[in-house]
């Protein structure tokens, strides 16, 4: 009998093929393993359906699940392959613990239980110290740890403060580390997509927002969107066990290391490496930044500055090898230039339409709407009356953003909304988007997004965006529901315009790259609408807006 494994897998770690090889050698079975791009193929032959049964088994405890994981298939085949694969001989990247030395720390009659440098081909970070039984100096550091201590840890990839939530955490930047996933459905909104994710080889950080059991237990914590994660190492892992012991499932662990009270350090010196952090939708998972568990990619220099949107937007059509088919990519960067190009071998890449806009002031920008027609300068003057006082004040206001993209036209919409006054409007597009995130129910008002064209150029067009959300203003729509409606109808505007532009310039595959992907709303409702009638793609294995930038470089521009 034959079994034919397969495996949807886009990373290129070969972290897959190392488990599944590995477990081979405790059967004695005939095998095959094969690669073609994303598709991972193992068949394994034996007489005795037993031994096929045994080592099915075996392999789903040894294998993890993985964000890189897409789709998975057992089935009876017909015949055994002829191909050889063979390991690429590539340096093992920076992992969190695999199930298999997981097992092992665990078990008392090993040689490595509660080591927490074990490691093996797979997983670990190379790091190195005595093998040796850490038991009694873990929990000496978790028990302070519940007695409200603030612990310095040096954990297998840096430096990090760990301790128990309470007020102390509003005076700096933190997340949570969790004991299991259990504590973090019990504390958040998270979707069932978004725990999957959570418990991956790759741990990573996931922002949540947090439900009214949190804010009843943990009463003086202020935030209310939270990053989330796994222990990621076997030091952290043992702390949250013992801390599990103790009755403390959640942590915060901060890079920014208040004044700590003791120190657990139980090597010399560690690589730093920045934990992964992750969008998910029912679909489709995006890397919003970090490097630890991921491929290593080669970066090639150049003389020439590269140009933000173009390396974001090319990086994606090189890691999904894209270079004979017809491109749209969608650029939508907090920091950087917003737009949406094109991209076919015949032509280049083309920019078929701009984001971007300018204003000085709030003062211009209410000139602008209301020398606009006869009906903008009718809400302009009703807006003046009702929100008078306000509207003095932010009048003074006078930019601080260089780049005008859609998060700075936000920011601006944050301000003539009355979230904000602050002249940076990214602060003040922070604000806006908590009230959108905020939000828990299923429809918004439509706001309006609108083209207009300079110099035979297509722009978007800011104040029908800035009008409309005014007269909802006016009608009173309350600031989560018409915050939503924003970001909801920007989605909505960018799906239409990928439908006319595929069929003008038969596309026939779309690409978005940028910062913004990190709002839970806006990636979950575009992985939905986009999705319907396009080949979506996002980065596979690079942050959507950082090092991707370098990976793409200018060759498509």
């Amino acid at each position: 009998m034959i079994l034919k494994f397969s495996f949807e897998y886009s990373s290129s770690s070969f972290i897959y093929e190392k488990i599944i090889l590995r477990t081979l050698k405790i059967f004695n079975l005939k095998s095959n393993l094969s690669r073609e791009k994303e598709e991972l193929v193992l068949h394994v032959s034996s007489d005795n359906t037993d031994d096929l049964e045994n080592f099915a088994n075996k392999l789903s405890l040894e294998l993890p699940y993985s964000i890189f994981l897409h789709n998975t298939e057992v089935i009876a085949a017909t015949d055994m392959p002829n191909s050889t694969f063979l390991l690429p001989q590539t340096s093992k990247i920076s992992m969190p613990f695999c199930p298999k030395c997981l097992e092992e720390v665990r078990d008392e009659a090993n040689e490595n239980y509660y080591n927490p440098f074990h490691q093996c081909e797979v997983c670990g970070y190379d790091v190195y110290a005595e093998k040796d039984n850490y038991k009694e100096k873990i929990q000496i550091a978790a028990q302070s740890i519940q007695d409200g201590l603030i612990l310095e840890v040096d954990t297998l990839y840096g430096k990090y403060c760990l301790g128990k939530l309470s007020a102390k955490c509003n005076d700096f930047e933190f997340d949570i580390v969790s004991f299991d996933l259990h504590s973090i459905e019990n504390y958040t909104h998270a979707a069932k997509t978004e725990m999957v994710a959570l418990g991956a080889i790759e741990k990573p950080f996931i922002e949540l927002k947090t439900n009214v059991k949190f804010k009843m237990d943990f009463e003086d914590i202020q935030k209310e969107f939270i990053r989330f994660k796994l222990a990621d190492d076997f030091i952290l892992y043992f702390l949250l066990l013992e801390l599990n012991i103790l009755g403390e499932n959640l942590v915060f662990i901060s890079k920014e290391c208040p004044l700590a009270d003791t120190k657990l350090s139980l090597h010399d010196s560690a690589n730093e490496l920045e934990p992964i952090e992750c969008v998910v939708s029912d679909s489709y998972v995006a890397i919003l930044k970090g490097q630890r568990g991921l491929a290593k990619f080669h970066f090639e220099g150049g003389s020439k500055a590269v140009i933000p949107h173009i390396g974001a937007f090319h990086s994606v059509i090189k890691e999904h090898d894209l270079f004979e088919r017809t491109v749209i990519g969608v650029n939508i960067s907090r920091e950087y230039h917003n737009d949406i190009l094109v991209y076919a071998k015949k032509f280049g890449t083309i920019e078929y339409l701009s984001f971007e806009f300018a204003f000085d002031s709030m003062a211009e920008v209410f000139e602008a709407i209301r020398t606009t027609s006869e009906t903008a300068a009718r809400l302009m003057a009703n807006y003046e009356k009702r929100y008078k006082e306000h509207h003095e004040v932010i009048s003074k206001i006078v930019f601080e953003v260089k780049e005008f993209n859609i998060y700075a036209l936000w920011g601006v919409v944050s301000i003539v909304l009355g979230f904000s006054k602050d002249a940076n409007l990214r602060n003040a597009a922070k604000i806006f988007e908590s009230n959108a995130n905020s939000f828990l129910g299923t429809k918004g008002p439509r706001i309006d997004y609108k083209l207009k064209s300079i110099d035979s150029k297509v722009y978007l067009d800011p104040l029908m965006t800035i009008r409309t959300a005014m007269s909802f203003r006016l009608a009173e729509v309350d600031s989560l529901t018409l915050s939503y409606g924003v970001i909801e109808s920007f989605v909505e505007f960018i799906a239409n315009q990928l439908d006319e532009i595929k069929s003008e310039m038969k596309a026939d595959a779309v690409v978005v790259t940028g910062s913004l992907l990190g709002n839970r709303h806006l990636f979950s409702k575009l992985c939905k609408e986009v999705s319907i009638n396009h080949n979506l793609y996002f980065n596979k294995e690079l942050p959507v807006d950082g090092r991707n930038i370098l990976y793409g470089g200018n060759e498509l521009y």
